[in-house]
């Protein structure tokens, strides 16, 4: 079986790519929109075929493309990102390249658009920037831990050493001691918690802000 007219193979070709393409006239209207392009943003090619390019990407986004139908030159860049709207308002983070299209007479009679999509490498990045957010937590709570734990050993020890001595001590300064030393094994406690912090969990805090939930984060555990 033949390849067909040139026209259908290059047309088949353009609709079975994997890579989502667009294809533009000088008026902005979307001529072709293969299989790629719908899958990636929801529309179907009969209901977006005809409409203008502002369907899909929004004005203030189009200055490549309308500087491509302006001066028909071929852009070598890696093109640039922006957002395509999918079906039901969805924005949809891409990466754009744009090159013109001529006809048998070396006539600009548009643009092809090949759009990727960046929401999966998106969702990488976000992934690696909350892992190292969270390691920088872990890191700064072992910080404390070791900065903490240094002077309280010191005052802990002191104050243990003056209750050794609490029958000549007024009763007052006994109890006052004595909730020292409490107040300073909890501190102990929660720092040694901080130090051993493997997956830090965040709770609200005042004015939108974040902070440490010492109690609910994971610590690991010495067997």
């Amino acid at each position: 079986m033949g390849i067909g007219k040139p026209e259908e193979y290059l047309e088949s070709i353009f609709e079975s790519s994997p890579v989502p393409l667009i294809s533009l006239d000088m008026r902005f209207r979307i001529i072709m929109f293969n299989k790629a392009a719908c899958m990636l943003t929801g529309h179907a090619s009969e209901y977006i075929t005809g409409r203008r390019i502002t369907k899909i990407i929004h004005l203030c986004n189009l200055r490549k493309i309308i500087k491509t139908l302006r001066n028909g030159k071929i852009s070598f860049d890696d093109g640039y990102m922006t957002k395509m709207i999918g079906s039901g308002g969805t924005q949809i983070p891409v990466r754009l390249k744009i090159s013109p299209l001529f006809d048998t007479e070396n006539t600009l009679i548009g643009a092809l658009i090949v759009a990727s999509d960046l929401r999966e490498i998106r969702e990488v990045q976000a992934k690696m920037f909350e892992a190292e957010r969270l390691a920088a937590i872990t890191e700064t709570a072992i910080s404390v831990n070791h900065e903490i734990n240094n002077p309280l050993c010191s005052i802990l020890g002191n104050t243990q050493l003056m209750l050794m001595e609490k029958d000549s001590l007024d009763p007052r300064m006994i109890r006052k001691l004595e909730s020292i030393e409490k107040q300073i094994a909890r501190i102990q406690d929660i720092a040694e918690r901080l130090g051993k912090i493997t997956k830090p969990v965040l709770k609200e805090y005042v004015g939108g802000k974040k902070m440490l939930d010492v109690e609910h984060s994971e610590v690991k555990n010495h067997t």
